[in-house]
């Protein structure tokens, strides 16, 4: 570099110095300054530079998990309408004929009671509060055995939740009539009442692929590890 630049300077000496040539030493020097600036090649990368095999090492060690778990988020709220939803209802027909749960069996014997009702019906255990929320926002009512407070222990579905709001609401399926509880209250009496367990009525076969899939899209993977199913 230091002897193209020092040939540069000789040939601009060589030129005569009156200002009828001032135009061509001008043209000259551009000229040369051009093709040195090629034929060195381009300027050194600067210190924030990033080798674009160094990127794609950093992607490959982003742990799998977290890649999944990105956009994956429950609504704030949710509300399943069981109007819509006749063969759900199917299950509660004839429901004051049958014996009051009074265990907890109870959601064995209302899975049992399904038969010949229903097509599509599973018992999901190992479940939480959130595995719940997911079901709702999928558009299925998880129905568990619950007790109020001062009354006998009951059936039904889950129809709404709002997190605004830290509530949850069963309903009726055969008069619609809608009963609200906290959070907390819930999560206590379901845990003590049907030990973290629901059962699901839907229109289409439920297996663990169908049950995966839909909660892999509202909670991240370690929040349903411990999930199973149990189906006819």
């Amino acid at each position: 570099m230091k002897y193209r630049l020092s040939v540069l300077r000789g040939i601009l000496r060589s030129l005569p110095a009156d200002s009828s040539y001032s135009t061509v030493r001008a043209c000259v020097a551009s000229l040369i300054f051009v093709l040195l600036a090629v034929s060195c090649g381009p300027p050194p990368q600067g210190q924030y530079h990033v080798p674009e095999s160094a990127i794609a090492a950093a992607e490959r060690n982003v742990p799998e998990r977290a890649k999944q778990s990105e956009g994956v988020s429950l609504p704030e709220s949710a509300m399943v309408r069981l109007q819509e939803q006749p063969y759900l209802r199917n299950a509660f027909k004839n429901a004051f004929s049958q014996p009051t749960p009074t265990s907890r069996t109870g959601l064995d014997d209302f899975y049992a009671r399904t038969r010949g009702k229903v097509q599509h019906v599973a018992i999901i255990s190992g479940g939480s509060f959130d595995v719940l929320k997911a079901f709702i926002a999928k558009g299925w009512a998880p129905i568990v055995m619950i007790q109020f407070q001062g009354r006998t222990p009951e059936i039904l579905p889950v129809s709404d939740y709002n997190d605004q709001l830290s509530e949850v609401y069963l309903q009726n399926p055969t008069n619609f009539a809608k009963r609200r509880l906290s959070y907390q209250e819930f999560e206590k009496a379901w845990s003590k009442n049907s030990r973290n367990k629901c059962v699901l009525i839907t229109p289409q076969a439920l297996n663990e692929v169908t049950v995966q899939n839909v909660l892999g899209k509202y909670l991240p993977a370690k929040a349903f590890q411990e999930v199973s199913i149990r189906r006819r």
